[in-house]
């Protein structure tokens, strides 16, 4: 399995010393995540290997798989916490 890499700079802005979400780019294996992005999840609990967790909202989807394995919700329906 291929390694994946997880970056995360910070942008020059009005506001660099604020500390906002918004003043970082995230990258993962050098491709910056762009708009679309609405949360990202780092949880590294002791013990356990980290977990990302990307929220997004993709303009397009390009699944290769048979139809009957594909479930699609409406974000409406998901647990948002």
């Amino acid at each position: 399995m291929k390694p994946i890499k997880l970056q995360i700079k910070k942008r020059i802005t009005s506001y660099e010393t604020n500390g906002y979400s918004y003043e970082c780019d995230v990258y993962l294996n050098g491709q910056k995540l762009g708009h679309g992005v609405t949360g990202l999840n780092l949880n590294m609990e002791a013990g356990s290997k980290p977990k990302l967790t990307v929220e997004l909202i993709p303009d397009e989807i390009d699944v290769d798989l048979p139809i009957e394995l594909i479930t699609l919700k409406k974000a409406s329906e998901t647990d948002h916490k």
